[in-house]
């Protein structure tokens, strides 16, 4: 929405990094001392309204103004940071700013005979203002500002919220923290220490602002400064071309239910208000929640975009060292749940571990290596990424008693069973079992059979032998010379010695399933479609990775050799 990467040269720990943002909303985590904070200070250091700007002037609900303050970000470290050493850039989306990018470094602050400190700035002028971003930013820190016992010396100032800002307020307010009932009557306030100490919360019949938790407190605020872009965007539809919230330490003192419901909320809010939203995290609920958002996002709209196309993003702070043993962050987008696995493990020191997949499980090795040929052919992707092929080859009747006995395994995991199944007699008392589980697929053919009576056509024979094969050392005669009679005349055993017969001739078994579904595409067509359903429901449920639509896989079937 604004920014789409930020790339620092160098500050402090980094060194020639780099990493893209959502264009709603961005979770950056990572250990402690990983300069979390200090990273939501370079996203929004260059952004303010300036005097000439129509939004000059406008201040949040809670009475701050729509700028980056230095001091709320940057702790300076006089011994540390070298004035000159702070490099970075903002590359933005389009119609942002005079250019799609924004460059800041440190320079000395000069203040009349006294020791210069350092202050950021423009990197490619030094006029005053320099042209900053002019669009409204918010930096919120969330932590109970005051201890409980001096809430006494603070005062509570109503703000000035029309009839449906407070129903806007205390409606998201019950939603996040589900909160049955509100009594009596209902208001916001702010419990405000000095001018850079303040505390929200809700008052009603049975408790007001300076009983409020620090939960409670904290939602508050977040929802006071999302109406607080809400009403820019409503009063100013003209000139507000959107805004950036950046909240540090999102999850704190918030319980699990509310971590997600807190999401859930703000993903809503930066689309219908146009505002990009970057918080600090370290839970693993708010990571999870995200990471729903960008499976959702991955399987409607492609693996294959830039990460600044989507609209979620999770970024991880990682400590390296190098030879000599400096430390340096390393920050890395995030996007699949086996890498969210792993970033977890890491934030608790844990040995990482493989992360969760689907397992799909056949009935013998060859069906096997049918499914991963038309699944990696139509789809596009490392299959390993997203599911394992179990190798223990049992009958299509072990899978469906495995089922019935209500083993977690074979009701959690798909089973492909052959073709051939439908046709057996013994499959329609199991009927009705198959189709309601949900997990159970069948191929769309019966591989050695299939293959056999394909190429038993003269005619289809020799489109494989012109088209496929045409530079093996296989005729018509050599490749039925021990079948010469019709199909009808064998069995399964002969259908698998004629396959292994073929096989070693053409030296590719993936020849003769390009050939099959080259010739059977709405069959192939139709088998894939139903895997990506069963498996993204199976994904869904278990929270892992679903399939994604992918833009290299134009044709679900592989292309006939060239």
């Amino acid at each position: 929405m604004i920014i789409k990467e930020i790339q620092i040269e160098q500050f402090r720990a980094f060194e020639q990094a780099s990493f893209s943002l959502g264009k709603r909303i961005t979770a950056i985590s990572g250990r402690n001392a990983t300069q979390k904070t200090t990273v939501l200070g370079m996203i929004g250091q260059p952004f303010t309204i300036s005097s000439r700007h129509p939004l000059y002037g406008c201040k949040t609900i809670d009475g701050f103004n729509f700028r980056s303050q230095f001091k709320e970000k940057f702790k300076i470290s006089p011994s540390h940071d070298t004035i000159g050493q702070h490099r970075w850039t903002l590359n933005l989306h389009n119609g942002i700013h005079t250019q799609n990018y924004y460059k800041v470094e440190s320079i000395a602050r000069r203040q009349g005979q006294r020791e210069a400190t350092l202050r950021f700035w423009n990197a490619e002028s030094r006029a005053s203002g320099a042209g900053y971003i002019q669009l409204p930013v918010y930096f919120l820190s969330l932590s109970r500002l005051f201890p409980i016992g001096e809430s006494g010396k603070t005062q509570t100032i109503p703000p000035e919220l029309t009839p449906e800002e407070l129903d806007y307020c205390v409606t998201n307010y019950r939603t996040i923290l589900s909160i049955q009932q509100t009594p009596g009557d209902v208001s916001i306030g702010i419990e405000k220490g000095t001018a850079s100490r303040m505390f929200s919360g809700v008052s009603d019949g049975v408790h007001d602002i300076f009983t409020n938790s620090a939960g409670e407190g904290n939602i508050t605020k977040i929802i006071l400064a999302v109406l607080s872009f809400k009403r820019l965007k409503e009063q100013y539809p003209r000139d507000y071309k959107g805004g950036l919230l950046l909240i540090d330490e999102l999850d704190a003192t918030l319980y699990g239910f509310s971590q997600k419901s807190l999401i859930d909320y703000l993903w809503t809010a930066a689309k219908e208000y146009k505002i990009q939203i970057v918080f600090t995290t370290h839970s693993p609920i708010v990571l999870k929640q995200v990471n729903k958002y960008q499976r959702k996002e991955r399987q409607q709209k492609g693996i294959d975009l830039p990460l600044s196309a989507y609209d979620s993003a999770i970024v991880y702070l990682e400590p390296r060292y190098d030879a000599e043993g400096k430390r340096m962050i390393m920050p890395k987008n995030i996007s699949t749940t086996n890498d969210l696995n792993s970033i977890l493990n890491d934030i608790n020191l844990a040995v990482p571990s493989s992360g969760n997949k689907i397992n799909v499980y056949c009935e013998d090795n060859r069906a096997v290596a049918f499914v991963q040929f038309v699944l990696s052919t139509a789809l596009g992707i490392n299959l390993d990424l997203y599911m394992n092929f179990v190798d223990i080859n049992l009958g299509w009747t072990n899978y469906v008693q495995l089922y019935e006995k209500l083993v977690p395994e074979f009701r959690n995991n798909l089973i492909v069973l052959d073709g051939d199944v439908l046709s057996k007699q013994e499959y329609r008392p199991k009927e009705r079992i198959i189709s309601e589980a949900g997990n159970f697929l069948f191929l769309p053919l019966t591989i050695e059979k299939s293959l056999f009576e394909t190429l038993k056509n003269h005619e289809q024979f020799n489109r494989f032998k012109d088209n496929v094969a045409r530079s093996t050392p296989l005729n018509y005669d050599i490749c039925f010379n021990e079948w010469p009679l019709e199909s009808v005349r064998y069995n399964t055993n002969d259908f698998k010695h004629w396959f292994a017969h073929i096989e070693s001739i053409i030296g590719d078994q993936d020849l003769l399933y390009t050939f099959w579904c080259n010739e059977n595409h709405s069959a192939v067509d139709s088998f894939v479609e139903k895997f990506i359903v069963a498996f993204n429901i199976l994904a869904e449920r278990q929270e892992i990775d679903s399939l994604p639509i992918t833009t290299t896989a134009e044709n679900p079937v592989v292309q006939e050799e060239s």
